[in-house]
C-alpha cells in the first residue's frame, strides 16, 4: 500500500495528463475556436499560447509536487502498516492501566539520578 500523500500525487497526476491530452485533441481537431471568430477572421495563435503556458504550469506543479513533498503539511508519508503500528504504539502508551506502574518506575529513576548526583 501507498501513503495518503502518494495517492493523492497519483489522483492529481491521473487527472492533470489527460486534461492536457485532451485539450491537445480539441485543439488539433481546429474545434477549439471562438465563437465571434467562427468566420475564420481571427487567429487561433492566442488559444495556442494560452494552451501552452497553461501546460507549462501544470508540469511545473507536478514537478514541485514531485520533488519538493508539499503535501507532507496535510498527508502522511507513512504507509498504513506503519500508521497502524504507530497509533498501537501510542495506544498501548496511554493506556491508564499501565499508569500507575510507569509513574513509579519515572519517580524510581528520579529518585536514582538525584540520589546518584549527591
Amino acid at each position: 500500500m501507498d501513503s495518503p500523500a502518494g495517492r493523492l500525487e497519483r489522483l492529481l497526476i491521473g487527472f492533470i495528463l489527460p486534461l492536457v491530452f485532451l485539450i491537445t485533441i480539441v485543439y488539433i481537431d481546429n474545434e477549439l475556436t471562438i465563437k465571434e471568430c467562427s468566420y475564420g477572421t481571427c487567429n487561433n495563435y492566442l488559444i495556442l499560447l494560452f494552451l501552452i503556458v497553461l501546460v507549462s504550469i501544470f508540469v511545473i506543479i507536478l514537478c514541485i509536487i514531485k520533488f519538493t513533498n508539499v503535501f507532507d503539511k496535510w498527508f502522511s508519508k507513512e504507509t498504513d502498516e506503519d500508521m497502524r503500528a504507530r497509533l498501537e504504539e501510542e495506544y498501548r502508551e496511554a493506556d491508564i492501566s499501565n499508569l500507575n506502574s510507569q509513574w513509579a518506575k519515572m519517580e524510581m529513576e528520579h529518585l536514582e539520578n538525584k540520589h546518584g548526583e549527591e
